[in-house]
């Protein structure tokens, strides 16, 4: 069976939206156990995730793996 490019982008995506959320969820604990209050925490596990997200997609779209399906480009 094989993947259609738009659902193999669907699962790229999906693969970096669950590593950014836990990568997310422990740089909150983390900060939490290292003494920063709940709200700090919280910045700073969104923080990690935009990061990591930003890095996934970054180089997902340099890699060719996510871009225009079906676009002829320039």
């Amino acid at each position: 069976m094989k993947l259609s490019p738009f659902a193999a982008q669907v699962l790229f995506l999906l693969l970096a939206l669950v590593s950014s959320t836990l990568v997310a969820g422990v740089a909150g604990v983390l900060s939490y156990v290292a003494g920063s209050g709940i709200a700090a925490s919280v910045l700073y596990g969104g923080g990690a995730f935009i990061l990591v997200m930003t890095l996934c997609v970054t180089i997902l779209t340099a890699l060719g793996l996510l871009g225009g399906v079906g676009s002829s480009g320039p």
